[in-house]
């Protein structure tokens, strides 16, 4: 009997986990789940880049130091 050498991976359109045999590292794939499609072993962003330029100035005003911070003593 041989043992299957896996690996995981994020599905970057779901999110879910999957494992995935080693000799399938470096091909296209498509998840069990969503079909979404990637390549085996690459790490990979889950929104598009034309998704994350319209996300990313919005992100920035939530995160900025003056939208976080929390009056200090003496501060109003």
């Amino acid at each position: 009997m041989s043992a299957m050498t896996v690996f995981y991976q994020e599905c970057p359109v779901c999110g879910r986990n999957l494992r995935i045999a080693v000799k399938y590292f470096g091909r296209p794939m498509s998840c069990a789940h969503c079909e979404g499609e990637f390549i085996a072993g690459q790490d990979q962003d889950r929104l598009p880049t034309s998704e994350k330029a319209s996300v990313l100035p919005s992100l920035n005003g939530l995160l900025s130091p003056a939208a976080c911070a929390q009056p200090q003593f003496g501060e109003l």
